[in-house]
């Protein structure tokens, strides 16, 4: 007889030992949690990714808090238990507080041991006392478990009414947004209209499986309304040929291919660097259609190699540089635990460097729309402007630092400048 295979760990066990570590020693929070969920069916994994990501994001105020309460640093698996049990009592409703708080002290006992489950009890209870005291309530960096320096530089250019605004917005889970491709596609099940034309929220209720399977296809594509903004200003129109840079992994270029339409005279070269994200862009860009529509071209380089002379000019092109995606933090709370206080500045000079690449690459009349999903000055209107100092021949027609808290989407910024 075969032995029979070994049950895998509950998703609030995994989400535990993803807490193991503080966010300072975790990397990119998706690719920690692809190690440890193969094994998980989708609403498990959904599951595991809300408890872990709610530590991730509220990482700061948790560790101040075990900081606070415990005398000695608890061994990595009591400490992943304690962080991913304060996480979720943290944004938990009275009423749901006290099972929460049962419900890890009850795993505690089951796992660990029964001395273990008495501290978690202990400091479960305590820290919502310390939650309520005037070190939390008068810290706003420490409370919404923002990095001070990030805090100050937000504090001076958006004031501190904003600054709080957005860091609360940015301590709340991701909505999902689902962008439907095609004219006159039905909402799909368990799925919600929005105020942005083509896309819906997925509201919890339906089969997720449902909407894999229309994912698959390339009838639905996930991505956040946000990201429509940049497509939609460099206005794409049949029969141009189109330059999509840093274009993994892919929702942009199939808005623009989607733009591009049936017109079988255009052009939509997208360009990444060789790696998994443009493997990812290749499997998006599979699911375009082969029967009719513009060609579609795939080039695995760096968009600084490129030469004008051996790849053309273009009448439009789309440069989503790289960035510090300080508009994104919501969605991806990592982040503002990668970054550093040099990071913004770094950023900036890559972003002048493929600007000005681009604009080696446009036709005479065409367009490059710059964007990012940073709200970040320096690398929004101080790499735009420092490119048209640099390049005279170039006009900003329109620009914009679309603030989530103002738009209800991710953050970005978005530039359009013509070549006269």
């Amino acid at each position: 007889m075969s032995k029979s295979r070994k049950t895998p760990p509950a998703s609030w066990e995994l989400a535990a030992r993803l807490c193991e570590r503080p966010t300072s020693g975790l990397g990119k929070a998706e690719k920690a949690l692809d190690q440890y969920v193969t094994l998980l069916g989708s609403r498990e994994r959904r599951h595991c990714q809300r408890l872990f990501y709610a530590y991730v994001r509220h990482a700061r105020l948790v560790d101040a808090t075990l900081e606070k309460l415990v005398s000695r640093p608890p061994r990595p698996r009591l400490a992943g238990m304690l962080r991913a049990a304060l996480a979720e009592l943290w944004n938990a409703v009275a009423a749901d507080q006290p099972k929460i708080v049962d419900f890890w002290v009850g795993k505690t006992r089951k796992i660990l041991s029964k001395g273990e489950a008495g501290l978690v009890n202990a400091v479960l209870r305590r820290a919502m006392e310390f939650w309520a005291s005037e070190e939390v309530t008068g810290n706003p960096a420490l409370r919404y478990s923002h990095p001070d320096w990030l805090v100050e530089k937000w504090t001076a250019s958006l004031g501190p009414e904003k600054t709080a605004a957005l860091m609360a917005w940015n301590q709340q889970p991701a909505e999902v947004f689902i962008r439907m491709r095609g004219q006159g596609r039905p909402v799909p099940p368990g799925c919600a209209e929005t105020d942005w034309p083509g896309f819906v929220r997925w509201t919890g209720e339906g089969d997720w499986a449902e909407i894999e399977a229309l994912l698959a296809t390339g009838e639905l594509y996930a991505q956040d309304p946000g990201t429509r903004l940049a497509p939609a200003l460099l206005d794409a129109q049949p029969g141009e040929q189109v330059l999509d840079l840093c274009a993994a992994p892919g929702g942009k270029s199939l808005m623009l291919a989607d733009a591009l339409g049936e017109d079988e005279s255009g052009l939509l070269v997208c360009v990444d660097r060789p790696g998994p994200r443009i493997e990812q862009l290749d499997e998006n860009l599979r699911k375009l259609s082969d029967d009719n529509g513009p060609e579609v071209q795939l080039l695995a380089v760096d968009a600084l190699t490129l030469d004008p002379a051996e790849l053309g000019q273009f009448n439009a092109i789309l440069l989503d540089a790289p960035c510090s995606n300080t508009g994104v933090i919501r969605r991806r709370p990592d982040v503002k635990w990668r970054l550093e206080p040099t990071s913004v500045a770094e950023m900036a000079m890559l972003q002048t460097e493929l600007l000005a690449k681009a604009a080696t690459l446009v036709l005479p009349g065409g367009r490059i729309v710059y964007s990012t999903c940073s709200i970040e000055p320096e690398e929004n209107q101080g790499v735009v402007e420092a490119f048209l100092v640099a390049h005279p021949d170039f006009q900003l027609a329109s620009g914009q630092v679309h603030l989530p808290i103002d738009t209800g989407h991710d953050g970005a910024g978005t530039y359009l400048l013509s070549k006269t």
